[in-house]
């Protein structure tokens, strides 16, 4: 199976809770550190020559993503029409943003705190799970339960030690400048900057990344308690629906545009699939696809839409009140 580490454990967790098996919260602390190795190991891919193919597609990438969010309003209307939620409600549960700032946002505008944390953890959890396993049935199951694992590894102490202090240092720099998601983005920059800088950084041992990829999978899946899951009744079900037409169109809009553009098709539905960055570089990293180009993707959208996600909520919020009116 694609990424073993990471789906196993969604979807074993996502059992247990979902059924009540077991009902003691994972704490979102032991997060930070699977984001720390995750976001450094990708942090390596940014060499200088891959900044330079990056910084000539930021029209590209910008395309892209102005095209995915109109997905994401596109869905939200039918959400909407098809559950009678009220549209800033709809809009929010759908937009492609991570779940502790959806939770933020619907706190600000007093929505549905339990609607909108449940529809963005199915879209992440979905994508995670759905997109890695289409498209290792689009191009062929490699059949090597050990894909990922290098045979040739030499553990590298020095190299994996900057590695290590580099991610550490920018995780508790943006930490400290208060910056959204600071243990990714924090990291990622920081390691990038020393990888493209040139010098010697070494990846982890293979089973470094499991265990990171182990804790974010559980604490993911922890996330489906049994109330939240089964609280909602048909509108589960459509908020599940809602979501694998978003997954759908999105990936539709992302082969469409790798045609137009002549860039590999799977590398542009993974630069466009409304998951986790988190998640989706190390799907990149894993399925072996040009990983800084696919970070850069993610990380531009989620720059850009998560300032403007206010502004649509209120803008939608508005258009509530007249229509109400």
């Amino acid at each position: 199976m694609p990424l073993p580490f990471l789906i196993g454990p969604i979807m074993l967790s996502a059992t247990l809770y979902v059924s009540g098996l077991v009902t003691t919260p994972v704490s979102a602390k032991t997060r930070p550190l699977g984001q720390m190795i995750i976001a450094s190991t990708v942090g390596m891919a940014f060499t200088s020559d891959a900044l330079a193919i990056v910084m000539t597609m930021a029209p590209v990438i910008v395309g892209l993503t102005f095209l995915t969010s109109m997905n994401a309003v596109g869905v939200s209307v039918l959400l909407r029409r098809f559950t009678g939620l009220d549209y800033p409600t709809a809009l929010l549960a759908t937009m492609p943003t991570s779940p502790v700032e959806a939770v933020v946002i619907a706190e600000k505008f007093g929505l549905n705190l339990g609607l909108v944390v449940l529809s963005q953890t199915i879209r992440i959890a979905s994508v995670v799970v759905l997109i890695p396993i289409a498209l290792y049935l689009a191009d062929g199951w490699p059949g090597d339960p050990a894909r990922g694992l290098d045979s040739a590894y030499v553990f590298d102490l020095g190299g994996v030690a900057l590695l290590a202090i580099s991610a550490l240092a920018g995780g508790l720099l943006f930490k400290i400048l208060r910056l959204p998601n600071p243990y990714f983005f924090g990291s990622l920059l920081s390691c990038a900057v020393v990888s493209s800088s040139g010098l010697q950084v070494a990846p982890y041992p293979y089973l470094v990344l499991a265990g990171a990829q182990v804790v974010l999978g559980t604490w993911l899946g922890s996330v489906f308690t049994k109330d939240l899951f089964f609280g909602g009744g048909k509108l589960t079900l459509a908020l599940i629906v809602s979501m694998l037409c978003f997954i759908l169109f999105t990936s539709a809009t992302a082969i469409v545009f790798a045609e137009l553009i002549g860039q590999p098709w799977e590398t542009m539905v993974l630069s466009a699939a409304p998951g986790g960055v988190t998640e989706m570089a190390l799907t990149a990293q894993f399925l072996g696809y040009d990983v800084a180009i696919i970070t850069s993707f993610q990380v531009v959208r989620i720059c850009i839409l998560m300032p403007g996600i206010h502004g649509f909520i209120a803008v939608a919020r508005r258009y509530e009140s007249e229509r109400s009116g």
